[in-house]
């Protein structure tokens, strides 16, 4: 599948997902309209795509030739379907690692508070991401499939079918399932993480028992009078492209600043 086939169906899941969750009987709580930051969020949706042509067309080609022979003789005599949920399941295990990294390190959340600066949580919000994190998000599940002797073929299965995934995830659809969550993440167990108070809470993208392993999952509703985005930051963070390109950067350089000064606070 070519990265314009890929693009162009993941634009339609978001299309089809936006109208649904904008639907009164489907809809967790009504949207603004117009949706507001529309343009910030087409520009990360750039940004991703930019991110996706480097990992498929740099980074991929390089990765495919990382399989570890014993371990690739084993996964190739797998059924296809057998492949496509071993790898799911160990790019979701991986992703979740990766996830709680970026939420557990200083310099990293610098970079992931610009998906938690998102103040309406709906499927296009998959998008704003920074491009750093797109390929911190991503790189390292793909190389841990490629040495479990994976096929490129299955694991761009897999990358798209997280993606996809992700935005029904971020979706503002009112999916009352409870018994879906004993293995899967829905949105409502999601936007439970984009809530600052349980922002430390459900990291699972695909697979809820990673979360449920580790003693971080929160089953609980949102309610109306709660608000997403950034912990401390909800109305100061920056909202428009080209300031929330920077911000990262600028975190991290007040942050090392800092750390210079305590430095020579406490030295003898």
């Amino acid at each position: 599948m070519s990265l314009l086939v890929s693009a162009t169906a993941l634009a339609a899941v978001y299309v089809v997902v936006g109208f649904l969750e904008r639907r009164p009987a489907l809809c967790f709580r009504p949207l603004s309209s117009p949706r507001p930051y529309l343009a910030t969020d087409i520009a990360w949706y750039g940004v991703a795509v930019g991110a996706t042509a480097v990992s498929v067309y740099v980074i991929r080609p390089i990765l495919a030739r990382v399989a570890i022979d014993p371990l690739a003789r084993h996964v190739a005599d797998l059924p296809l379907a057998a492949r496509l949920l071993l790898g799911l399941v160990v790019f979701d295990l991986v992703s979740f690692a990766v996830h709680v990294g970026l939420h557990r390190s200083d310099r990293l959340w610098s970079f992931h508070k610009v998906h938690h600066s998102t103040l309406e949580l709906d499927g296009f919000a998959t998008t704003r991401t920074h491009m750093f994190e797109n390929l911190a998000r991503f790189v390292p599940g793909q190389l841990v499939l490629f040495l479990l002797g994976m096929p490129a073929g299955v694991v761009a299965a897999v990358v798209a079918i997280a993606a996809v995934y992700g935005v029904s995830n971020h979706s503002n659809l009112a999916i009352a399932a409870p018994w879906i969550e004993a293995v899967l993440v829905t949105p409502r167990l999601h936007r439970r993480h984009h809530v600052p108070t349980t922002t430390m809470n459900n990291y699972g993208a695909v697979f809820s028992v990673w979360d449920r392993l580790f003693g971080t999952l929160v089953r609980r509703d949102t309610t109306d009078d709660e608000r997403y985005g950034v912990p401390g930051e909800i109305d100061s963070y920056p909202q428009r492209f080209r300031e929330a390109v920077r911000q990262p950067f600028i975190d991290n350089v007040e942050q090392r600043r800092q750390e210079r000064t305590t430095d020579r606070l406490i030295a003898p």
